[in-house]
């Protein structure tokens, strides 16, 4: 397992830990220089850069500028093309033998693209090796989070049974197991270790015992609060949608589907022990002989039944905080932890980090420092690199609030490439591409993925034989595109000197166009 130190994730943003860091720091002018000293420090300086926010600092986009601007990362090459001559220089080193099969899995054809593939490439890119460090470090202080969340919810409640979960539940924040103090995130805390096995193990055994118990209570809710009912009155209110609010008989088979779908609600709240349903049952009584009633109007029905929607979900408003939408979503949260190795914080930083291929290039970095051959110190000098690389996409990730990752496949015709990805507000997703080919030069694709399956792409080619040859193939591309379940919306191919659209990803303030379109 990999040595963790209490700064890990600054680690990332000081120049001597941080190697990317250290070079963009070198390309940097005086001026440049100036404007990052107002931070004080660089620890203070980049600290932001693991907060959230949506607008970077004045020094935050300074820094960002000397990294895309430093030539140290554009002599480096490609990253998979340096991943596969570690690779291959390994094999020279038979004590090594076992690191050189932990990296191979790393090193991917372009051929072999894939979704599966693809997704797996990126979540073991190394980028994001101390998001899972954090993520597994941060397990006890989220779990007592959920526990006190659903001590709330149970204290509240009017029922005996709940009332005796609750005191259950008191016990169980009390367990030496959960940090009794939450730190502070924008802190440095120090790493939470696993739980001694017997506690971790008791503390398993009493929680699976009251998950068990809840969800024992929580089936005997009433009829009346159950999801069968909603469904039903979802049911009602979309039959009477189709109505007309007019002084006119509805039709024989919409009088029939609403008779059918109120006998129903109506033989099922019979069965319900609370005197609210009362209240509805009579509702749907009126509501019954109205719809068979020769004066019935689809508007006094319509308006018959938005009432019942009203007073059913003014009674759910008003009923037990046991009966909460939000009690079971909790109590799917915690019941993972009934088994005690999910307490095990080191077996989760091990499995989180197992097939991370920073962590394998910082255990190799470490073996080879200490390695009596020779040829060690010149290898380590190649895993640094690499390591470098993926420092260098970190920094970009969190200046530019964003994901930048290397392209994570080797392909004879590339000679660097680097993938981006945003989400922004409205559920939008955003990708850029940006290569350099061997033969036609740099290509920038951006992408834009709105409404789940709408896409629109734009490429710059700086190739005009390339920009041609991409034209030729846009019909290929779109019936791809339509195979994956996507649809184009706009297809714009231009040179590099050539401008991008003013508007970038903008989709007329609708979302979609109508139609398809594509710009050469």
């Amino acid at each position: 397992m990999i040595q963790l130190k209490t700064d890990g994730r600054v680690s990332i943003i000081l120049p001597n830990t941080n190697k990317a860091l250290a070079e963009a720091l070198k390309s940097a002018t005086p001026e440049q220089l100036s404007t990052l000293k107002e931070g004080k420090d660089v620890r203070s300086l980049l600290a932001s850069v693991f907060q959230d926010k949506t607008a970077s600092a004045k020094s935050d986009q300074m820094l960002l500028d000397i990294l895309k601007n430093a030539s140290a990362f554009k002599q480096m090459g490609n990253f998979s093309d340096n991943l596969g001559i570690l690779i291959k220089e390994l094999k020279n080193f038979p004590e090594l033998s076992p690191k050189t099969e932990s990296l191979a899995p790393f090193f991917k054809q372009a051929a072999a693209i894939s979704g599966p593939t693809l997704q797996t490439q990126l979540k073991e890119s190394g980028v994001f090796m101390e998001s899972k460090i954090a993520r597994a470090l941060d397990t006890l202080p989220t779990l007592k989070k959920t526990l006190e969340a659903l001590e709330t919810l149970l204290v509240q409640s009017n029922r005996p049974q709940m009332k005796e979960q609750a005191r259950i539940l008191a016990e169980l924040l009390k367990s030496p197991v959960l940090p009794q103090e939450i730190p502070d995130s924008k802190s440095s805390p120090e790493p939470k270790f696993s739980p001694a096995p017997k506690a971790a193990a008791a503390f398993s055994e009493t929680l699976r015992g009251f998950v068990e118990g809840l969800r024992a209570s929580l089936a005997k809710n009433d009829l009346l609060y159950t999801k069968e009912t909603a469904v039903l009155i979802d049911k009602i209110v979309s039959a009477a949608a189709s109505l007309e609010p007019l002084a006119t008989p509805p039709s024989p088979q919409a009088a029939q589907e609403l008779k059918t779908a109120l006998g129903e609600l109506y033989a099922l709240l019979l069965r319900s022990t609370d005197p609210a349903s009362d209240t509805l049952l009579d509702s749907i009584e009126t509501l019954l002989r109205s719809v068979q009633s020769p004066s019935a109007t689809e508007g006094a029905i319509r308006n018959g039944i938005e009432r019942l929607a009203e007073t059913f979900k003014a009674l759910l408003a008003s009923a037990d905080s046991s009966l909460s939408e939000a009690l079971p979503a909790l109590l799917s949260q915690i019941a993972e932890f009934a088994d005690p190795e999910a307490l095990n914080i080191d077996g989760l930083l091990d499995k989180s980090l197992s097939g991370d291929l920073k962590a394998r290039l910082l255990t190799l970095s470490e073996e080879l420092r200490t390695s009596p051959d020779p040829k060690a110190p010149e290898l380590r000098e190649h895993v640094d690199k690499l390591l470098t690389q993926i420092d260098y996409h970190q920094l970009l990730s969190g200046l530019g609030s964003s994901t930048s990752i290397y392209f994570p496949f080797a392909w004879e015709l590339l000679e660097e490439g680097s993938l981006g990805f945003k989400k922004t507000e409205g559920k939008k997703f955003y990708c850029e591409i940006n290569l350099r080919l061997k033969e036609y030069g740099e290509l920038n694709l951006m992408m834009a993925l709105y409404d789940d399956t709408q896409i629109e792409i734009q490429a710059h080619a700086e190739n005009p034989e390339f920009k041609t040859l991409l034209a030729d193939n846009v019909s290929e591309l779109r019936s791809l595109l339509i195979d994956a379940g996507l649809t184009p919306r706009r297809i714009r191919i231009t040179e590099m000197k050539e401008p991008l659209l003013a508007a970038g990803y903008q989709d007329n303030g609708t979302g979609h166009d109508h139609g398809f379109e594509v710009t050469v």
